[in-house]
């Protein structure tokens, strides 16, 4: 979501600067240049990305600059160059507040479109918001923006900060890294590994393969209908909570947080009690 720098300015405006405003309004228009591409990459930053895999069509992102200012709608920018074998598409603000809302000012763009479901998609995404379904597969880094992601049969593999992931119908899920935002995960083909868990909550439910997680800090995990084995190496203060495990449950380490498990059909190892 597209996030208020000035928190005093958005107190005392509260009606001003919020994610659906467009004062000012142009078209936008790109048809994309895939000859000879084997992967997309996405450089959403502030803006707003909902993108489709489709069998057929002509690859053209269409949608609208908004801004609070009309001369600012120049400075809004959808623009596309190659690099090797890889299309780099860019969303941009290249004005001087490059297109975080502050104030009353604020400047971004709105677009969707489709690419052949083929492709893998990569995405960089800042505060803005992203929506992304029937591509090959998908690698995502997320700051403080929201990513929907559903039916991609390829894995999908994202590093987020603040920003919150729902993942729906997906190949598999891999997770380096997991600060103060939320993944949530629904119906994972493959196996799901994740490196570290802050702060932030994960929740995972109906997976055929395994889950793997490195460790959990302060954050809560929760794991649920699980075809294989879960393995969780560390758990800081953050709790543990385990469902209907077709495999073995293991936990190597527990801190000041609280581990919870119920229908594991294979062996539990947890550390004993101190």
């Amino acid at each position: 979501m597209r996030k208020i720098l000035a928190l005093c300015a958005l107190l005392s405006l509260p009606a001003i600067a919020m994610a659906d405003d467009c004062k000012y309004s142009e078209p936008r228009e790109l048809k994309l240049d895939l000859a000879g591409v084997k992967s997309v990459l996405f450089d959403v930053q502030q803006n707003d990305l909902k993108l489709s895999g489709a069998s057929g069509g002509d690859s053209t992102l269409r949608g609208r600059a908004c801004a609070s200012d009309e001369d600012m709608l120049k400075e809004l920018t959808l623009r596309q160059r190659h690099d090797g074998d890889t299309l780099v598409v860019t969303l941009k603000h290249e004005g001087k507040i490059h297109g975080i809302s502050v104030g009353n000012r604020y400047a971004y763009l709105n677009v969707a479109g489709s690419i052949p479901a083929n492709l893998p998609v990569q995405l960089q995404l800042g505060s803005g918001d992203a929506e992304i379904s029937g591509v090959a597969s998908l690698d995502a880094k997320i700051g403080s923006g929201d990513l929907h992601a559903q039916t991609i049969r390829g894995a999908v593999s994202a590093t987020v900060g603040s920003g919150d992931i729902e993942l729906r119908n997906v190949g598999s899920v891999a997770l380096p890294t997991l600060g103060s935002g939320d993944v949530k995960a629904d119906q994972v083909g493959g196996d799901v590994k994740v490196g570290t868990v802050g702060s932030g909550d994960l929740t995972v439910h109906g997976v055929r393969g395994g889950v793997q997680v490195d460790s959990v800090g302060s954050g809560d995990v929760q794991l649920r209908d699980v075809s294989g084995s879960v393995a969780v190496q560390t758990v800081g203060s953050g709790d543990l909570d385990v469902g209907n495990v077709g495999g073995n449950l293991s936990v190597q380490k527990v801190g000041s947080g609280d581990v919870t498990h119920r229908g594991v059909r294979g062996s539990v190892n947890l550390p004993k009690p101190r």
